[in-house]
């Protein structure tokens, strides 16, 4: 037996904390492959870390770890086996993707982008790879953007970005991880902070009350949830939406 299978058998001797966890993972299995903590999967299913291990152990595996080997290998071999077509998923991202293009979020962020004073680009985990496009499509088109380093995280930048600049974000959860950096967001002086642009495929966010435009994308991985599929052809894709709309503003 699978252990989604497994989970959803276990599920009414679950504790009301682990049925969380269970319920989460059970519809939502790539983000246990893209997020790497039990405290990520904590955060985003909205119980607590111990659940997240207990519901491991009652599965029969020694710790949060093994039993992600174990569900990674399960989606791997459903994918070798499955006669789903990952592009059909792609397909319908992108007609989704339709219904952001020339929206007034959309348009608003590329105005905003347009009369900045300068431009910063911030990314973590997979989702920084999106970053480094949006700053390297930006250049290209002859605008000023920095990467900055998720490393370092935006802490670093509230005595250095200020209310005449732009700061964009790509994030797959929005600050939904436990400790996501993005929640750094929070040290900004509300008075002086930068234009804050939010590209994220979770609704609602935590990111949500510090921005002032968010952008909701369509999120393929969890329409495939037993395949391992990446979000970044998204990001990638609406970035270039972004791209099209500052373009046309500008020859207008």
């Amino acid at each position: 037996m699978s252990l989604t299978a497994n989970m959803k058998e276990l599920l009414p001797e679950l504790t009301r904390s682990e049925r969380k966890a269970a319920e989460y993972i059970i519809s939502r299995p790539i983000d246990v492959i893209r997020y790497s903590s039990s405290d990520a999967i904590a955060g985003l299913s909205g119980c607590s870390r111990s659940a997240v291990v207990r519901l491991a152990k009652r599965l029969g595996f020694t710790g949060f770890h093994e039993f992600k080997i174990q569900l990674a290998k399960e989606l791997n071999d459903y994918v070798s086996d499955s006669t789903t077509q990952i592009s059909d998923y792609y397909i319908k991202a992108l007609d989704e993707l339709k219904k952001i293009e020339k929206t007034a979020p959309l348009l608003r962020a590329a105005e905003l982008l347009k009369k900045a004073r300068h431009i910063y680009s911030f990314g973590y985990s997979h989702s920084r790879y999106s970053a480094k496009q949006f700053t390297f499509r930006m250049v290209r088109m002859g605008f000023g953007v920095e990467l900055i380093d998720y490393a370092i995280g935006l802490k670093e930048y509230t005595s250095i970005i200020s209310e005449d600049d732009a700061l964009v974000i790509f994030s797959i959860s929005g600050g939904a991880q436990v400790n996501s950096p993005v929640n750094d967001l929070q040290y900004f002086d509300h008075s002086h902070k930068p234009n804050v642009i939010v590209f994220t495929m979770t609704s609602p966010s935590p990111a949500e009350k510090y921005a002032d435009i968010v952008i909701h994308l369509p999120c393929v991985s969890r329409m495939a949830p037993d395949m391992i599929i990446d979000d970044a052809p998204v990001f990638f894709i609406a970035i270039e939406l972004l791209l099209e709309a500052m373009a046309e503003g500008h020859n207008t």
